[in-house]
């Protein structure tokens, strides 16, 4: 049995999968992928016990079952090589591992595969005591097997034979119970530090007070002082551990240049280009901070509030966009009770992270792959509205006066001001924000100075400063906010004018929304409860606002014209690459939406949301619910926790990320497609391929029947129609027949589309796709127009 890895071949599947695990350190998990090598088969494979199972069915002719367990402890005969003039060789005894070294490499390789089970336990959320039962529970069952298999092999011996039986004997007592090392949470702690070199959180102490805590004894309150504490996880000993990983080294040298005009990423920004230390330093590293506040207990009990915690992020933005959404790339940097902050101020949860950030600004740090110190800083805080407002330290009332942290237009100009160009937007810059913090500094009584209430520390370091942080919150202003208001209000006017809510609430649920958003499909929505939203998530508004033209059919009406708008604002907001044009043509819809929205509801205000939306222009320039099961020290808990999962998920963490779904193998000239398949790969038609019913590519699942966009010619997209998938080698190509893209239709907001008739074969890697998100052909409602439409997400650049 040929390894895929090295090429070395082995006499049975046992000793293949033995070579797997010990040289190779290949280990059970989310990401484990072995390739059949055997007959250019090709199959690939998620788990050891599939694959030895597929090559005991089908390769069964390559190998002898029973010399496989037989000699499978024996060194000089369970391996041959292949030499490089293609000869099989057998290998010198000498070259080869004793067998001493063999059991104890054996002995890790199987603790090391009892600690990641384990540690995938924790990741699901399991409480501590539910794995020290399982531990326990495991321990026992694997002393059994140990007892069984040493009383079996004792017997097979003759019984005058005691030179062997003690041999044997000593064998058994060295190999230790793997779930041994692991029934303490001490010991589960150890093991992983020592394994994937966890990061530790720091308890920090932010200061005492007195509390009121009821006596058990006497049933009355007592003052009690209560130390405040919160989790850090030290960035800089987080970043170390980061350039361990060669994969992650593998994408910081990779990087895509930026192109004039073109934003597709953050470092395309003017902002970050006028940066001292990123336009020196082109390996300087970029961390954004990401901060929200989530809710441990349940958020409609007594205890509500009680157990809310804070937390900050960071991720590196060196790395490719499509790696900066990973968990892996999502790392924990202060764990904190919410009540804290408000109690002790941002600042002292700030001042640790801070520090490490001044130090990483001056004096840089020792990497493995840089010959030289790196150096970097924060490029970007995200996080909704309210949590910025209050890490910034601007206002937490968005009916105040100045509730903007973009600029100083006060609340009531809001529904008369729709652009950044108008003179009296005054936006805030970096001396007017210094002035207004020192102004508060002055004078503590004063509640707020323009808005803003206390300096931020991040304020502090070299590079940053609150006042140049160009974060929007699109979810919650529009998916959330803007969209759920304007479709309900749309909707409403709907009902009163078209349909009556039985026949509404009935087109929007019988709806074909496609294989893509049928999970997203939006449930009952609420028209008149009085509020500004449907009840729905984001994902769910995003999935609505796309389509209602289509369920509901109006023709030539100004309130669906509103939504037109909203539908190329969303589009444009979202893109995954923007132009300097479409930036400028953003504001000017920003623009004609909101003075769409006061001609058709004269009587409503303008949300403070709305008015978040003018600054998009300039700024285009569920882990820890789950874990909770004690409130007991809840920050340090958690931050251990997710410390301890994070490193697990590095150890099986790759590049590549495919997933396949069910298929078979076949010969490029069994499949229809075959001779273009065939020159795309430069293989002959009797080439072994892997078809497959759908796969699934960095989180993105394609099927046959999905809509991909391979190019955009003269801003008209080019769609293709997926007929057939095929994996060869972790290479994914996509076989798509043509579609003719007629026009695009303003009324539906979606290009209308036929197959072409010239039946076009295109096959191209995954890798080569325009945009990755497949779409979903469309149909309208209820009539006998045959007519298919395929409806963007985000707006289509011309290459």
């Amino acid at each position: 049995m040929k390894c895929f890895v090295c090429q070395a071949e082995f006499t049975g599947s046992n000793m293949l999968v033995r070579h797997l695990r010990l040289v190779h350190g290949y280990l059970p998990g989310r990401n484990l992928r072995l390739k059949c090598a055997q007959r250019d088969c090709g199959c690939v494979f998620g788990t050891f016990s599939g694959f030895r199972k597929h090559l005991n069915t089908k390769h069964l002719n390559y190998f002898n079952q029973q010399a496989d367990t037989d000699v499978n402890l024996q060194p000089d005969v369970a391996v041959k090589e292949v030499s490089t003039t293609g000869e099989v060789v057998s290998t010198n005894v000498e070259e080869t591992p004793t067998t001493s070294e063999m059991l104890k490499s054996s002995n890790k390789s199987t603790l090391d595969m009892c600690a990641s089970t384990v540690a995938q336990l924790r990741a699901a959320g399991l409480s501590q005591s539910t794995v020290n039962s399982f531990v326990s529970s495991m321990e026992e069952v694997f002393f059994e097997i140990h007892t069984q298999a040493k009383d079996a092999a004792l017997q097979s011996l003759p019984s005058q034979d005691t030179t062997s039986k003690k041999k044997l004997e000593q064998s058994f007592e060295n190999f230790e119970n793997p779930f041994t090392l692991l029934n303490s949470e001490a010991k589960r702690n150890r093991h992983f530090k020592q394994k994937w070199a966890t990061v530790e959180p720091v308890e920090m102490v932010l200061g005492t007070r007195f509390d009121s805590r009821r006596n058990k004894i006497t049933g009355t309150f007592d003052q009690v002082i209560v130390t405040d504490r919160f989790a850090y996880v030290p960035i800089l000993e987080t970043l170390k551990t980061i350039f361990q990983n060669h994969h992650v080294v593998d994408m910081f040298k990779s990087r895509n240049m930026s192109r004039e005009g073109v934003y597709a990423d953050l470092i395309d920004a003017a902002y970050v280009k006028r940066c001292p230390l990123f336009s020196a330093e082109k390996d300087a590293l970029q961390i954004q901070l990401f901060y929200d506040d989530f809710e441990t207990a349940n958020p409609l009990g007594s205890k509500k509030g009680i157990h809310k915690l804070g937390a900050i992020y960071f991720t590196l933005r060196n790395f490719p966009p499509i790696f900066n959404s990973l968990l892996v790339n999502i790392h924990l940097c202060a764990l904190f009770h919410a009540q804290d902050s408000k109690r002790y101020g941002f600042n002292s949860i700030l001042e640790p992270l801070v520090n490490d950030l001044k130090v990483l600004e001056t004096e840089g740090l020792k990497l493995p792959m840089f010959k030289h110190l790196v150096h970097g800083t924060v490029i970007q805080v995200t996080g909704d509205n309210l949590g910025l407002h209050s890490l910034f330290g601007f206002v937490e009332s968005f009916a105040a006066r100045y509730c903007c942290r973009f600029c100083l237009l006060e609340k009531d100009c809001f529904q008369s001001v729709f652009c950044e160009d108008d003179s009296g937007v005054v936006l805030r810059t970096l001396d007017m924000h210094k002035q207004h913090c020192e102004s508060v500094q002055r004078d503590p009584t004063l509640p707020h100075v323009c808005g803003v209430k206390r300096t931020c520390l991040l304020n502090s370091l070299k590079y940053f400063n609150t006042a140049n942080n160009f974060s929007v919150d699109i979810m919650h202003d529009i998916l959330e906010g803007v969209a759920q208001l304007e479709v309900k209000l749309v909707l409403q006017y709907i009902q009163e004018n078209f349909l009556s809510a039985e026949q509404l609430a009935g087109r929007i649920h019988a709806f074909d929304y496609g294989f893509n958003q049928q999970r997203n499909r939006p449930p009952r929505v609420k028209l008149f409860d009085g509020s500004n939203d449907l009840g729905l998530n984001a994902i769910q508004s995003w999935c609505l606002l796309g389509l209602p033209q289509t369920i509901i059919l109006i023709v030539g009406d100004s309130y669906w014209h509103l939504l037109l708008l909203l539908l190329q604002i969303v589009n444009i907001v979202f893109s995954p690459v923007l132009s300097e044009g479409m930036t400028i043509y953003l504001k000017h819809l920003i623009i004609d939406h909101h003075k769409l929205f006061k001609q058709l509801f004269p009587t409503l205000s303008l949300l403070p949301k709305h008015h978040f939306m003018i600054h998009y222009p300039r700024t285009k320039h569920n882990f820890f619910k789950k874990q909770l099961k004690s409130f007991k020290n809840i920050t340090m808990t958690l931050a251990k926790k997710h410390q301890s999962c994070m490193a697990m998920y590095w150890e099986s963490f790759s590049l590549e990320r495919l997933a396949l779904g069910p298929g078979k193998m076949v010969t490029l000239g069994e499949l229809k497609e075959g001779p273009e398949i065939a020159l795309k790969f430069g293989a002959m038609l009797s080439t072994s391929v892997f078809s497959a019913k759908w796969i699934k590519h960095h989180g993105t699942e394609y099927r046959p029947d999905f809509i991909i966009c391979t190019e955009v010619v003269s801003e008209i997209p080019v769609f293709y129609k997926i007929k057939s998938i095929v994996v060869k080698d972790d290479i994914v190509l996509l076989c798509g027949k043509l579609m003719e893209t007629l026009c695009f239709d303003d009324h539906y907001h979606a290009f209308k589309v036929r197959m072409h008739p010239n039946m076009v074969l295109k096959v191209l890697n995954i890798k080569e796709l325009c945009y990755f998100k497949p779409f979903d052909l469309q149909m309208k409602y209820g009539t006998s127009d045959s007519s298919l439409y395929v409806v963007p997400y985000c707006h289509f650049m011309p290459d």
